[in-house]
Order: structure tokens, then sequence, then C-alpha cells
């Protein structure tokens, strides 16, 4: 009896304690829910950090980045010294342009001074030839007048030859003059008859002694009537054939002479700049100046007070 008195004890308290249970099993999905939502959140907020944490980072990365892509700034710069490179080649090849340009204007001028020169050498050439035929026919004149009267007769007796005059047998012992011989290339004779020609040629613009006072005349052979001029050429005693009276008619011109043969036309082997030049008047515009010296000549040209000059030297 006792024994079932506990059995049924023990029924009863098992009994309470399920009927007490009952509540705590319907409470029971409460308290989980709100561990899982409790879980959850802090999951959640968990994550949000996280997720925070992991922005800041990278924004913190990208600052950085940012940071150290900073000397990207120099770009600019590195766009005004490519501009700056352009604009200098560009400057640079304006100037060669230019250069160009200058060297070709250079140039023609050049060329036109050139064709300038060669056109007053040219005239100049022609003048000195046209003035030495207007000389020529000048003294030709002169002699013609000269020989037409008795006076002139006097002179030519006192060149005569040695056979006539016997007293002048020594024609280079005589007063020596040194001249520069204008003419063209011309022969020069071993005797006083010029009769025989002598080896050397006389060259125009060239250094000639001579000896007025032992011109004769030639009486016989090819040359009779023409006057023969003692001269020394190269160290040789030689004869030069005159044509006409005295040394300078001969083209024999003595050291300081000069002469005009209009009022812009001058000979002389003086230049026209040279103190011992006096003239009646000043030189007029398009005045020129044949000077002759030993080795060449030169032609001065005058205009406005200036002399400008082409020289001609003789061929060695």
């Amino acid at each position: 009896m006792g024994n079932k008195l506990k059995a049924i004890s023990k029924i009863s308290v098992a009994l309470a304690l399920l009927g007490a249970a009952v509540p705590a099993v319907e409470a029971a999905p409460t308290a989980m829910a709100a561990k899982k939502a409790t879980k959850k959140a802090k999951k959640s907020t968990k994550k949000v950090a996280k997720k925070s944490t992991k922005k800041a980072k990278k924004a913190k990365k990208t600052t950085k980045k940012k940071a150290v892509k900073k000397p990207a700034a120099k770009k600019p710069v590195k766009k005004v010294v490519k501009k700056a490179a352009a604009k200098k080649a560009a400057a640079k090849k304006a100037a060669a342009k230019k250069a160009a340009v200058d060297k070709a204007d250079a140039d023609k001028a050049a060329a036109d001074k050139a064709a300038a020169d060669k056109a007053a050498a040219d005239k100049a050439a022609a003048d000195k030839a046209a003035a030495d035929k207007a000389a020529a026919d000048k003294a030709a004149a002169d002699k013609a007048a000269a020989s037409s009267n008795s006076e002139s007769a006097t002179v030519d007796s006192s060149y005569s030859s040695e056979t006539t005059n016997p007293t002048v047998d020594t024609p280079f012992a005589g007063k020596a003059v040194h001249t520069i011989y204008t003419g063209t290339n011309t022969y020069l004779y071993t005797t006083k008859e010029l009769t025989t020609i002598a080896a050397t040629p006389l060259q125009g613009d060239t250094s000639v002694i001579a000896y007025p006072d032992g011109i004769t005349t030639a009486l016989t052979g090819k040359n009779a009537g023409d006057l023969a001029i003692p001269v020394t050429y190269k160290g040789q005693n030689l004869y030069f054939k005159g044509t006409f009276e005295g040394l300078t008619s001969n083209g024999l011109y003595p050291d300081g002479y000069y002469y005009a043969l209009t009022d812009t036309t001058f000979y002389g082997v003086v230049k026209p700049t040279d103190p011992s030049v006096k003239l009646d008047a000043p030189f007029l515009n398009g005045s020129t100046w044949f000077y002759f010296f030993d080795g060449g000549s030169t032609i001065y040209s005058y205009q406005n007070n200036v002399w400008t000059s082409n020289t001609f030297l003789n061929a060695q």
C-alpha cells in the first residue's frame, strides 16, 4: 500500500510537472526567436561594421592612391614644354625660310651687280677703243698740219739719219725718259733703219726707257720716212717705230703725263685723284679716266664726286 501511494505520488508529481511545463514549451518559441533576432541583429551589425570598415579602408586606400598620384599634376607642365618645343620648332622653320629668302635676294643682288659690273667693263673697254681711235686720228691730223709748214720741215731735218747728220752716232747717249707704252703690242727693231725685227716684241701697258735726243728717220726700206725712236726694253737697246712726232703721240707717256681728249675723257699715267692733276673745270658726271701703269690699265668712271674703277692686267 505504501508502494502504491508512492507510485501515485510520483504520477501526481509527474503530472504536475507536466502541466507546469506546457507554458514553458509555449513560451520557448518566443525566446528562441528573440535570440535568433538578436543573433541576426548582431550578425547584421557586425556585417555593417565590417562593410563600413572595408569602405573606410577602401576610402583610405583611394585617398592614399590619390595622394600618391598627385604628381600627375605635372601633366600641364609636360604640355607646356611640348607646346614650347613646338613653338621653337615653328620659329626655327620660319627663320630658315626667311634665311632662304634672304639668300635668294642676296644671290639675285650679287648677280645683278656682276651683270652691271660686266656691262660697265664692256662699256669702258668700248670707250677705250673709241678714244684710242680718236687719239690716233687726232695725232694723224696734227702730223698732217705740222708737215704743211716750214717749221715742221726744220724739225724733221733735225731728226735725219746719221748719214745727213754725222754728229748723231750714239742714239742712246742722250737724255733717258721713263715712259709707259700705252698702245697695243708691236714690233721693235734692231737697227735705226727699222729693217730687222727684234726677237722681243713690245707689250702694251709696259715700262720703256726712251731717248728723245736720239730720234732719227729711217731713209730706206719699207719703213722709210718713219721715226726710229731709241728705247731700252727689258735690258735691250732697240728701236721703236714712230708714226707721229714726239713721244706721247706714239703712245709713250712720260711719268706724270695726262691730257684731256674731251670734257669727259682723259688719259694719263697718273690717277684722277693724284694731287698733281690740275684741271680748268671740275669733273663732269659720266667722265672717264684711262690710267696706264707698268703691267696693266685701270678705267675710272666718275659719278657724283665718286670714282669707281675696273682694272685690266696684262696677260703673263
